[in-house]
């Protein structure tokens, strides 16, 4: 990385050098709009989610079937997407709170006591992943310690094979 900026500030000190004595200062403009493109480009880049979103069980089982593992997080929410993992090792497919991410590319797993000194124990589950997108996964699931760290080991069972 350090690489890329030297070569690139040593680019932009010769073409400096080159518009000034032979091109004129009118084409200095044009030197500030590369970098500034360049760097308008790369926040649009990151802004972009590449990932698919489903709004409903119904519509990922329309596109993968039935899936062959489904950890739920909120017993109260079973039926709906935000509260479900869904497997699909055939496939390379996980589909965890509504959102499509590879099961490659899982990488760790575990449960996390979210308290602070002020608040209550709530539980998470914490799953790590090698996507640059999205590195961290954090999936509430309420205030049961046993709970969460069931559902860890169900993830991690999948991650694992």
């Amino acid at each position: 990385m350090k690489r890329n900026i030297v070569l690139a500030v040593i680019a932009i000190i010769l073409l400096t050098f080159y518009l000034v004595t032979y091109a004129g200062p009118y084409a200095l403009l044009m030197l500030l709009a590369i970098p500034l493109a360049y760097f308008l480009l790369r926040i649009r880049e990151r802004a972009e989610t590449t990932g698919v979103t489903y709004a409903s069980v119904e519509e990922v089982e329309q596109k993968y079937g039935e899936p062959d593992d489904v950890v739920v997080l909120d017993a109260s929410r079973a039926n709906e997407l935000p509260a479900l993992i869904l497997f699909y090792p055939a496939n390379d497919v996980v589909v965890v709170a509504g959102e499509e991410l590879k099961l490659s590319n899982l990488v760790s797993v575990m449960p996390k006591n979210m308290a602070t000194p002020y608040t209550v124990d709530e539980y998470a589950v914490i799953v790590s992943t090698n996507d640059p997108n999205r590195p961290i996964i954090q999936l509430r699931v309420g205030y049961d310690g046993g709970l969460a760290r069931e559902i860890a080991t169900q993830i991690d069972t999948h991650i694992r094979i």
